[in-house]
């Protein structure tokens, strides 16, 4: 069982906001790690009804979503053509749900969970207080935002989505009682 971390460390980064919104993060990937710990590959890959998500499919979406942001908001380029196949189905979800119940065991999208956090506090620890207050045109027209916004809205997404996966969860025990 990992371990959350209840106290935030402040002078890691230049600009203690970031290792705000690090800790944030951080203490989400826990608590999405406990929510799923133990969970059986049938679980992992059962769905309630056709068209639905799996608790898979929502962990490819937080990993997909996690790889996006870094990419586009903080290394600020596009995806490139390889990238875009590899991401789009995990960011869409939709028509993409039944590839991603691939079978895979939970040990994998760990694996993932880690690979990705890891390239994403890489990609910060890159930063300067400058870059991660700079105003960028987008999503409010009046305010624009900042990647203060963005990790923030990324922990957000991670939540929402544990949330989804708690339904499932609990879906799946109440049509699995033994």
């Amino acid at each position: 069982m990992r371990e959350r971390k209840t106290f935030i460390s402040f002078g890691t980064h230049a600009d203690p906001s970031i290792d705000y919104l690090v800790g944030i993060l951080d203490d989400a990937r826990v608590t999405t790690l406990e929510r799923v710990e133990g969970i059986s590959n049938a679980e992992l890959h059962w769905q309630f009804s056709e068209g639905w998500n799996t608790v898979g499919a929502l962990l490819s979406h937080v990993i997909a979503c996690e790889e996006y942001f870094r990419i586009f908001f903080v290394e600020r380029r596009d995806l490139s053509p390889a990238e875009k196949d590899q991401w789009t189905p995990g960011l869409e979800l939709g028509q993409y749900v039944p590839q991603l119940i691939t079978g895979e065991p939970l040990d994998a999208y760990v694996k993932r969970l880690e690979q990705s956090r890891a390239r994403m506090r890489s990609a910060i620890r890159s930063l300067d207080t400058a870059e991660f207050r700079e105003k960028r045109d987008g999503y409010n027209p009046n305010t624009g935002f900042n990647l203060g916004w963005v990790l923030y809205h990324l922990a957000e997404d991670e939540v929402h989505h544990r949330g989804q996966i708690s339904i499932l969860r609990k879906l799946y025990k109440t049509q699995h009682r033994q």
